[in-house]
């Protein structure tokens, strides 16, 4: 009997949808050599969307496609690296004994691009953008939108340099959607700190530190700029830090705000977001220095970058109070480390269009 061909069971298209929504990026964008309709459907907002939203309800499939991105001091150059795998791979809490300062290598690491190559944004306007005090970037998952955030002195129009005693700021936002900014008209009575520049992304916000009253520093609070509804709000600050001369700044630990002190030697979070009461003070234990979180959090692990000298990636184990120096190979000197996740939202508006 000649051989006979078995034809392959046709599955509606609902079920496709379902069962590639769950593959890393690069693997599914192999498939769109499959058939045309494969093609179509990973540049269908409603499909990327469902992507995107399968690392936020899996924590498997998050960790598939999270990948830490670092930058080279002196290159500029991007380099990426799965830490999940790393982890994975060795026990990282017995490797080098006891010594504490034994570093990790992390070897398996792809080149990115380098910073030269970025996009300039167009001017805002009449603000001359150079003149920003506050900046910051994150993604607006409710529209599936990249923002840059600038917060301006309202007086940059007129003015080559801002007052540094105006108590007034205004927002710019760029959307990568529409590939235009936009001005808030509203002024908002506050004053930043000198130090502090980028925002820190949490919660669909991006957060500063700035003064109420000038120069104040019992009147400091924490402004966020909420992404979707591009409003601001308030948090307060813990009450210590309303200690004239002492040096505190920012950060964001364990999906928490996070205010340290001095170098690093108490640090505050706020384990309920917004709730003033909620603000705690925990130990970690590392070199005293400024040191700011890479969004890396596994288990009892913590990537954090410390601002030394060395500008070194440590591996904290905060359950055990012990941290592991990492060093990336080809790497000599990191200038910024953060997380980011594959997915199929693109900031040149491949398929996220309403």
């Amino acid at each position: 009997m000649a051989d006979e061909v078995t034809e392959l069971p046709h599955l509606p298209m609902e079920i496709i949808r379902e069962i590639l929504a769950w593959p890393p990026v690069k693997p599914l964008c192999r498939f769109r050599c499959v058939s045309k309709s494969w093609n179509s459907l990973t540049f269908d907002p409603k499909f990327v969307k469902m992507h995107f939203n399968k690392a936020l309800e899996h924590e498997d499939v998050l960790y598939q496609r999270r990948r830490v991105l670092v930058s080279d001091f002196y290159s500029g150059e991007f380099y990426s690296f799965s830490l999940d795998e790393f982890l994975n791979s060795d026990d990282i809490d017995n490797v080098g004994g006891d010594d504490e300062n034994h570093e990790l290598l992390v070897t398996e690491v792809s080149r990115v691009g380098n910073v030269g190559g970025s996009s300039v944004f167009p001017k805002l306007g009449q603000w001359d953008i150079i003149n920003a005090k506050l900046y910051g970037f994150g993604f607006d998952p409710s529209n599936q939108d990249y923002k840059m955030v600038y917060m301006i002195c309202g007086d940059c129009s007129t003015m080559k340099r801002p007052s540094p005693i105006l108590m007034e700021l205004k927002f710019g936002v760029y959307s990568l959607k529409t590939g235009y900014w936009r001005v808030i008209e509203k002024a908002y009575p506050y004053q930043c700190l000198p130090n502090g520049v980028k925002g820190r992304l949490l919660n669909g916000g991006i957060h500063w530190l700035v003064y109420r009253n000038h120069r104040d520093v019992s009147s400091m609070v924490v402004l966020s700029f909420v992404l979707a509804a591009e409003e601001v709000r308030e948090i307060p600050l813990p009450p210590c830090c309303h200690i004239e001369g002492d040096d505190f700044y920012l950060s964001v630990f364990r999906d928490c705000l996070c205010v340290i002190l001095g170098s690093g030697e108490d640090v505050w979070v706020m384990k309920e977001y917004g709730v003033r009461e909620s603000w705690t003070k925990i130990r970690i234990s590392i070199p005293p220095c400024e040191w700011l979180h890479s969004g890396f959090r596994k288990k009892s692990y913590d990537l954090l970058l410390l601002e030394d000298h060395d500008n070194r990636l440590v591996l904290l184990n905060f359950d055990k109070d012990t941290f592991r120096n990492l060093s990336i190979h080809g790497v000599p000197l990191i200038d910024y480390a953060v997380v980011y996740l594959e997915s199929l939202v693109s900031p040149n508006n491949f398929g996220i269009t309403d």
